[in-house]
């Protein structure tokens, strides 16, 4: 009946293992260490399956559960430049030269040493079959199988503690001093799964030259990362019991070579190193007996370097003589360590003492092990099995995107070009018949974009006001109306932008209203009704463009309909001679244009109409009066016997500058007389 609790205990301590290999799914090969369980003679005597425990041996990039055939890896590299114009939130303070330009990355992935099931079923055949290296003597009948005996059972050596480090490039000191540092930042929890599958996940930042350095490795194919699991493993031992003779001073010395090694403070992993030291320089030795028989070199070695109670024993017995630490005070990175060292001193940090006082003092110290054991193993792995996806599908595993692109607005910025105040020394009027212009400006509401299939503008008239010079970014909204009172106002409407275009509408595309509020005593003066409505004395055009993309109008009081005639006639040698020019334009005739040698660079004709547009000529009808030097003097006055034809363009601008004009020949019998009055005329 006792065979009845025959179990298995766990691997068989020691150094001695076969080796199989097995090939996966895909014929990717891989190389297992196993060790047999303790108790395998007793399992077999009773029937029972054998079991056997494989070491994991390397680090490797998982897989999706979702999606098996990919890699759990993912990078994004991201980057920006955002302006008032285009952004969200960015104003002055947080810009520089009108921008805000920022880069960088992370990314995350999943790693795991967990063998594939296909390659567990083909070691279990092989183990079946013999197919391994040869088992070392003390191990030769742990792996015995006879046909006929139950299937054997294959899984993961124990693992109590798993321990992650990743390693990065140290890209801060590779570009220290430089104007462009580099930095990049690793984190993981710390502690990895201890489950077959060993499992462990990380998130790795950079800034941006950083993460240009990573992406580019990663899309050449190369691993800029190593992962190490530190692992504490329980193996069955009985009846060992060692002793171990400790020399403090030679300690404190290796441990002070480690700390001089670039470890300042130390954990798990330094004290691993600094312990090896001691057992090479002779500063720890020891005596191991297995049942009263001392144990052959190479398992005494291995009991040394792997059993973590050797280690916690030795430095039980010398940690007050030559450490510092406060057991009070806990360190988070320390206590964040949970291997043996931590255990050792209870998660406080721990350096050497600066005034070690040299003794000579030598200690014993005999423990005895019994049953299971931990031992401290590492596996480490890069991620160089994600070269032959990232070829295949960069997309997959390479996200670039725009930090800006879900807080993006559409902008209006708009500014006047109406001259409301400006007349020349020689009289000439150049302000232009308006009062005032007004905006309104629509976009769809980015809530409820589309109402009944047709965009759902949400129309502004009102804005933030600035101008080139001056901006108070906590002025409040006004009406986007540009009076002689701020004809330099520069006004801004924002929307949300929309994600996607709609039917008909894309998403850059916005609707703008004109108000041309005319001065309708204005003889330039001269709407339709069709564009304009009175009021008061005043003249209201209202232009509409239901959808353009220039997100930067102008408003001029020409948009309406407009002629420009700057008239070019020949010098007029004294001040008294009188050109007279009586345009006509479709079938409107305008008041002369009075031209002297005071105005003559600046006769102009100015007409803001929209009735012209396909009209494709003007009418000129000149007159030339002359004055005699003396009050009683007959004028002489003579004109073109007939209007004079000029061609124009059609269109709603017709702008001729200069319009050369000829004078009219004066009749013979007064060339005399013209001449004689010119000739005695002052200036």
């Amino acid at each position: 009946m006792a065979d009845d609790f025959v179990a298995g205990v766990g691997p068989l301590f020691g150094p001695d293992f076969v080796e199989v290999v097995a090939n996966d799914d895909t014929g990717r090969q891989y190389t297992l260490q196993i060790y047999p369980d303790a108790h395998n003679p007793q399992l077999k005597a009773a029937g029972l399956p054998t079991q056997y425990y494989f070491q994991p041996q390397r680090v490797y990039l998982a897989k999706k559960e979702t999606s098996p055939a990919d890699f759990d890896f993912g990078m994004t590299v991201f980057k920006g430049l955002a302006t008032g114009e285009t952004t969200l939130g960015m104003g002055s303070v947080e810009t520089v030269d009108g921008a805000a330009e920022s880069g960088g990355g992370f990314c995350s992935f999943t790693t795991t040493f967990a063998i594939p099931d296909s390659v567990l079923a083909h070691a279990v055949e092989k183990l079946k079959s013999g197919d391994h290296t040869s088992a070392a003597e003390r191990i030769a009948t742990y792996f015995n199988y006879e046909p006929g005996a139950p299937e054997p059972r294959l899984g993961l050596v124990p693992v109590a503690e798993s321990s992650v480090t990743i390693a990065v490039p140290d890209l801060i000191k590779a570009t220290d001093g430089t104007r462009t540092p580099m930095y990049i930042s690793a984190q993981s929890t710390g502690k990895g799964s201890i489950e077959q599958h060993g499992y462990c996940s990380f998130l790795v930042t950079c800034n941006q030259f950083a993460a240009g350095a990573i992406a580019g490795s990663l899309t050449k194919g190369v691993s800029p990362f190593v992962v190490t699991n530190n692992l504490k493993e329980m193996f069955y031992v009985n009846g060992i019991t060692a002793t171990v003779h400790v020399d403090v001073d030679k300690v404190y010395d290796s441990f002070s070579a480690a700390g001089e090694a670039g470890f300042g403070w130390f954990d798990s992993i330094s004290a691993s190193y600094a312990w090896s030291e001691c057992l090479t320089n002779g500063d720890i030795t020891t005596e191991i007996e297995e049942n009263g028989t001392a144990l052959d070199p190479k398992l005494k070695d291995w009991v040394e370097q792997k059993v973590e109670d050797m280690r916690k024993a030795a430095m039980e017995v010398v940690k007050a003589e030559i450490f510092d630490w406060d057991p009070g005070k806990t360190d988070s990175q320390a206590t964040a360590d949970r291997g043996w060292w931590s255990s050792v001193f209870g998660g406080a940090s721990v350096s050497l003492k600066a005034d070690h006082q040299r003794r000579g003092i030598k200690y014993d110290q005999t423990i005895i092990l019994n049953e299971t054991i931990s031992v401290d193993q590492a596996v480490s792995g890069d991620l160089n099995d994600l070269e032959p996806a990232v070829k295949a599908n960069l997309g997959k595993y390479l996200a670039i995107v725009d930090i800006g692109q879900y807080f993006q607005k559409v902008q209006v910025a708009a500014t006047c070009a109406v001259n409301f105040s400006e007349k020349l020394p020689d009289g000439t009027e150049l302000r232009d018949p308006i009062v005032s212009v007004q905006l309104e400006a629509g976009y769809p509401d980015y809530n409820d974009p589309q109402a009944d299939g047709k965009p759902n503008l949400r129309v502004l008239g009102q804005g933030f006001h600035y101008t080139l010079t001056s901006k108070d970014p906590k002025a409040a909204m006004q009406p986007a109306i540009w009076t002689a009172d701020n004809p330099k106002d520069i006004v801004s409407m924002s929307w949300l932008r929309l994600d996607d275009d709609l039917d008909g509408w894309p998403k850059d595309q916005v609707m703008l209203r004109r108000r041309l509020v005319y001065d309708g005593d204005d003889p330039r003066v001269n709407l339709s009704s069709a564009v304009a409505a009175p009021g008061g004395g005043m003249v209201v055009a209202e232009l509409v463009e239901p959808a353009t993309t220039d997100h930067v109008p102008v408003l001029t009081v020409a948009q309406v309909g407009y002629v420009f005639v700057r008239f070019k006639i020949r010098d007029l040698p004294k001040s008294n001679i009188t050109v007279t020019i009586t345009p006509t334009i479709g079938t409107d005739t305008y008041p002369p244009v009075v031209v002297t040698r005071a105005n003559l660079t600046n006769a102009l004709w100015e007409v803001f109409s929209d009735k012209y547009f396909d009209v494709d000529s003007i009418s000129l009808t000149i007159s030339v009066d002359v004055s005699g030097p003396n009050f009683t003097d007959d004028p002489v006055t003579y004109s073109t016997e007939q209007p004079v034809t000029v061609p124009v363009p059609k269109g709603r601008i017709k702008y001729l500058s200069p319009l050369p004009v000829a004078l009219p020949k004066p009749p013979p019998d007064k060339v005399d007389v013209i001449n004689q009055y010119i000739h005695d005329t002052a200036g």
